[in-house]
């Protein structure tokens, strides 16, 4: 078993890279990988205790730069939306549900690459923490309308990093109050954790030396292939799982 701790340590260091240059992605590589090593529950709930110090460490950085209204309406916007996503998980078909929305989050990028702008509205905010809300609780897949929306309004890394990161540690502790309640930390979820946390301090560390070398562009088009690969590898675990 103590290969596995080193393999949860590796795959946690990648993730924090990939998150802390781009503003996401932590679970979408993670979660897969550290599930075959562990377990899937206690991969979910370990790397959510993970996810919370990388998500407040990243906010922390540039906590300046944070879109507070963004933030705020996102969230209430999303509360709203779980309970309607637990109906949808209770009464449709996951796989197709998965397939729809990774079919859609692929259209989305290659639609924002090619240069589509969302308005920069509230109303934008609101669809996206509503969407974002419903498909947290029917499928685990947040973070793609969160990204959609932040990329219309065309802010620097600094900004949008914060402002992301600052939403997904939100949604990250409601998930660990949830997952305290029904009793889901257990000692092997919290051991997936400790091993994990080097990880995220290596690969937050390597990442943000990256992440300080990007401009606008450059950060755009990281933000903007990291949203088409999350597609993709939900698209395929959906058709091949």
């Amino acid at each position: 078993m103590g290969w596995a701790w080193v393999g949860v340590f590796g795959v946690v260091a990648l993730a924090s890279a990939a998150q802390t240059v781009s503003g996401f992605g932590f679970a979408l590589i993670a979660t897969p990988l550290v599930a075959v090593l562990v377990g899937p529950k206690e991969a979910v709930v370990g790397l959510t205790i993970v996810g919370v110090l990388l998500t407040a460490q990243l906010w922390l950085r540039d906590r300046g730069s944070v879109r507070r209204s963004t933030v705020a309406m996102i969230t209430i916007s999303a509360l709203v939306g779980m309970p309607l996503g637990v109906l949808v998980l209770i009464r449709a078909d996951e796989r197709t549900l998965t397939v729809l929305i990774a079919v859609a989050v692929i259209a989305f990028a290659l639609l924002l690459w090619r240069g589509l702008r969302l308005p920069a509205r509230p109303a934008t905010d609101a669809a996206a923490g509503f969407t974002a809300g419903v498909l947290s609780t029917s499928t685990g897949t947040s973070g793609p309308p969160i990204v959609i929306a932040l990329s219309g309004k065309e802010m620097g890394p600094p900004e949008f990093r914060s402002t992301i990161s600052l939403i997904f540690l939100i949604h990250s502790c409601v998930a660990l109050a949830f997952f305290a309640l029904t009793r889901q930390v257990t000692a092997d979820a919290v051991s997936v954790a400790l091993a994990g946390l080097p990880g995220v301090l290596l690969g937050s560390f390597a990442g943000e030396r990256q992440f300080r070398r990007l401009d606008h562009a450059a950060f755009r088009k990281v933000v903007l292939a990291m949203l088409l690969l999350s597609g993709l590898v939900a698209l395929a675990g959906a058709l091949f799982s």
